[in-house]
């Protein structure tokens, strides 16, 4: 691969008479965030100020074979767009210098001033397109972006400056929203009487001070393998850019737009998914490919794969949509909206589970539940309570390794691609482990269970409630709080005299399971760090029934003890196995 980098200037790259740079569509939409864009003119202030060069990264820009001045952008379309976009606001503002008073009201209108926006003008311009052809813009985004920007690039005016012009709306496209957060930079940062000459020489700065590495490459093949080089060298490409680049590649220009649907679909399914692409394209990996590997190592496999793909429309076809639609599976029971309490008036038997599952943040049962819910449907919903409640007593209770959890997992998927294997085969890892997990262990590390997260303790009081009182539902969740009886904020109990057994922290008692109820937000509110004597009365009347007992037996004259703490936990702890039960039947 013969490559030589060059250090160019913005001078030097936007520019003449034929460049034209694209945006293939397989590559992402513009998504500089906010905060990017202002990181951005933090950086060229400082460097304008210092009078500095600044480096701005890489630009791999791969010839079109009918011209040597079209390129496809292969790396750098996010920052090339970005300063496209400030260089039409440099053009805006020259343009309408002489016209908009409202503009840079410091500044006279005399011939000197305009002399200097009018200069400003021609060097934004040239950086936009050829001065001799007024329709010829050297930047062309994908599909996608495409009008929002050309709309952005060729305006000139009248400049919209007030604060309710400028104001971000959520639902503006990036695009946008990074031009008007240009436009206000320039408005609060350049001020005076001589601002006009300041903007002119801060352009001038960015096009001949701001330097790139620009690679040029003749074919793909060489521009895939910077992809992967620049990939491994923490750039800004993912393993799920790679990956859609493969795919394409592979095609050899086939089917294209189907591959994009494909691909645009799948997206928007992980999207509202509790998982990343990457993410998902491992489980995927894992589940359906029977290849278990990190994200590390992921994109090696996967390229293998399609290779060994036969070059045809229908081979890859058959892929992108297998991703599709797996993903669409993944995203129906690791939904981020899919989660307790709600999940558990589901008519799916499988989701309720599953809701409670991403409630806990387990993601290590997903290749598997992926491909039960793909291939297994007879066993869905038996594994994915099984998942729930092994990971359950193995990760929360028992605070075992994520790593041993996994090992169950992967056993339990080998055997589910083994056609010879029936039920009582596929389930069997998860009850190897009787001294960790079985219903004596799970028991006795319960009733020691201490928990800082209240998140994760409303959710296990909340199930201990479900189950002891036989309800369908807690009323008003949001509302509901948990109680700590012995508050976290305990010095006014230690003032009263409380008292805690001899090599014991006060937080040991705290955060114990048996020191925790579910209580109104707003007698929670009322009551938080007050006194046991003050609290208990509150309890009176509760809806939850452990609530009120706590009331009732306060009133025959007990108070509050590390004794009544180690009861209550012993008594939830009888009823655990059957709230998570781990049964083979």
């Amino acid at each position: 691969m013969d490559i030589t980098p060059k250090s160019e200037s913005l001078e030097k790259i936007l520019t003449g008479l034929e460049t034209n740079f694209y945006v293939p569509d397989y590559q992402r939409d513009y998504s500089w965030t906010s905060d990017e864009v202002e990181t951005l003119w933090i950086d060229l202030k400082n460097a304008f100020k210092n009078k500095t060069d600044y480096f701005m990264g890489t630009v791999v820009l791969k010839e079109h074979s009918e011209s040597e001045e079209k390129f496809d952008i292969v790396d750098g379309q996010q920052r090339l767009a970005t300063f496209s976009i400030l260089f039409s606001v440099f053009n805006i503002i020259g343009c309408r210098f002489h016209l908009q008073l409202d503009l840079l009201p410091d500044v006279a209108r005399n011939e000197h001033n305009k002399k200097f926006a009018e200069k400003m003008r021609n060097i934004a311009i040239q950086r936009l397109r050829e001065a001799s052809e007024p329709d010829n813009y050297f930047l062309h985004l994908n599909k996608k972006d495409s009008p929002s920007f050309r709309g952005i690039i060729e305006s000139d005016g009248p400049l919209l400056i007030t604060d309710e012009d400028l104001k971000i709306v959520k639902n503006e496209s990036r695009l946008i929203k990074t031009k008007k957060i240009f436009i206000k930079k320039i408005l609060n940062d350049f001020k005076g009487a001589d601002s006009i000459e300041q903007l002119y020489s801060f352009l001038v700065h960015i096009v001949k001070k701001l330097r790139f590495i620009s690679i040029r490459v003749k074919t793909d093949y060489e521009a895939f393998l910077l992809f992967e080089s620049l990939n491994s060298k923490g750039m800004d490409l993912s393993v799920a850019d790679l990956v859609k680049n493969k795919i394409l590649m592979h095609a050899n220009g086939a089917s294209s737009a189907e591959l994009l649907d494909n691909w645009e679909e799948m997206m928007r399914s992980i999207e509202s998914s509790r998982v990343s692409p990457v993410d998902f394209l491992r489980i995927y990996w894992d589940a359906i490919r029977g290849i278990n590997t990190t994200k590390k190592e992921l994109y090696k496999f996967i390229c293998h794969y399609i290779e060994s793909l036969p070059a045809t429309k229908t081979a890859v076809e058959q892929f992108s949509l297998d991703i599709k639609d797996k993903a669409e599976s993944l995203s129906s029971f690791a939904n981020s909206r899919l989660i307790f309490p709600d999940c558990i008036q589901n008519s799916n038997k499988a989701l309720k589970y599953c809701g409670e599952i991403n409630q806990l943040r387990y993601a290590t049962c997903y290749p598997v539940l992926l491909y039960a819910f793909s291939n297994r449907e007879d066993l869905i919903d038996k594994l994915a309570e099984l998942s729930l409640s092994f990971l359950f007593r193995w990760i929360t209770v028992g605070d075992y390794s994520v790593g041993g959890a996994k090992a169950v997992f992967d056993e339990v998927l080998k055997l589910l691609n083994d056609p010879s294997k029936t039920e009582p085969d596929i389930i069997a890892p998860f009850f190897k482990h009787e001294d960790k997990v079985g219903d004596i262990a799970f028991q006795s590390s319960f009733k020691q269970l201490k928990l800082q997260d209240n998140a994760l303790a409303k959710y296990i009081v909340s199930k201990v409630y479900l189950y002891s009182n036989k309800a369908q539902a807690i009323p008003n969740y949001s509302e509901i709080h948990l109680e700590h009886v012995l508050p976290q904020v305990s010095k006014r109990w230690e003032a009263a005299g409380f008292t805690i057994p001899e090599g014991t922290l006060i937080k040991d008692w705290v955060y114990h399971i048996g020191n925790m109820v579910l209580l109104d937000k707003t007698i929670n509110t009322k009551i938080k760090n007050s006194v046991f004597k003050v609290k208990f009365p509150e309890y009176k009347g509760s809806p939850f029934p452990d609530t009120n007992m706590i009331y009732n037996v306060a009133t025959s004259g007990r108070d509050w003890s590390p004794e009544w703490i180690i009861e209550r936990a012993d008594e939830i702890s009888k009823s655990v196995s059957d709230i998570w039960p781990l049964k083979k039947n």
